[in-house]
């Protein structure tokens, strides 16, 4: 059964956001946050099946369309995978239900105005696996959770806890008050990330693509740490450097490093 773009339209108005991909529609239905799923005739496969599936058990439409109608639905959004879902946008947290949620010693990332949907899904799907309880991003000049974050974290946003807040030096401030250590992750940071033990609540500071820290969060670190390079002028992308320093961490935090 299809219907057209323009009833796609007036629900996405209603306070709906496009979802496309495979797994983040999947984890969206598994989340409960999906109302509508679109499906490209001719779309099979182990993930296809668990979808039709799941949204026969919660009784959300699913509505198979031509490739004419499945393309102006999804218009420039890549990687559909030839699905998509209308969702239930983001929904952030404040700090103070951020804390509330966290264990006892939580781990939490805070993001220096990121811009690069890329990244901040990449960090989403990181943070997820690793098992980290949170990350923090500020209001403005900075990258939201968006669809194209949505399909980049691979599902993982479906789950996120994600606190949006107004001033970032003031939100490392209110933490610090309540015990936390804030270590700031820059190239020319003064000590190693594989020099530290990570324990207690902790705040992992980075800095947004080109610009790095801004001197006013890294004023506010207890630690700058950097990542070792082997060769001179050699640099990461903040979604990778995030993903080796998260890591680092996590296993000093459990165990599972030996020695």
């Amino acid at each position: 059964m299809a219907i057209n773009g323009r009833g796609s339209k007036s629900r996405e108005m209603n306070g709906s956001e496009l979802v496309v991909g495979r797994q983040p529609v999947l984890e969206a239905l598994r989340q409960g946050t999906a109302s509508c799923i679109y499906l490209l005739e001719g779309q099979k496969g182990r993930i296809i099946e668990e979808i039709q599936e799941a949204a026969a058990a919660a009784g959300i439409p699913l509505f198979t369309e031509k490739r004419e109608v499945f393309s102006r639905r999804v218009m420039d959004e890549r990687g559909h995978q030839g699905v998509a879902a209308l969702a239930r946008p983001f929904r952030y947290l404040s700090l103070a239900e951020l804390l509330e949620q966290a264990g006892p010693a939580p781990l939490f990332l805070l993001l220096d105005h990121l811009q690069d949907p890329q990244n901040l899904g990449s960090i989403i799907r990181t943070v997820h696996c690793a098992g980290v309880e949170g990350i923090i991003i500020p209001k403005r000049r900075a990258v939201p959770v968006t669809p194209a974050v949505r399909k980049v974290s691979a599902g993982a946003a479906e789950r996120a806890r994600i606190a949006l807040v107004g001033n970032l030096v003031h939100t490392l401030e209110q933490l610090k008050e309540a015990g936390f250590w804030v270590y700031g992750v820059e190239v020319d940071g003064e000590e190693s990330i594989f020099s530290e033990q990570y324990q207690g609540p902790l705040v992992l500071v980075f800095g947004s693509e080109g610009k790095g820290l801004s001197p006013l969060l890294r004023r506010h670190c207890d630690r700058l740490l950097y990542i070792p390079m082997a060769r001179e002028a050699a640099s990461l992308n903040v979604g990778v450097a995030a993903a080796i320093t998260v890591y680092t961490a996590v296993a000093r935090r459990r165990g599972w490093l030996q020695g």
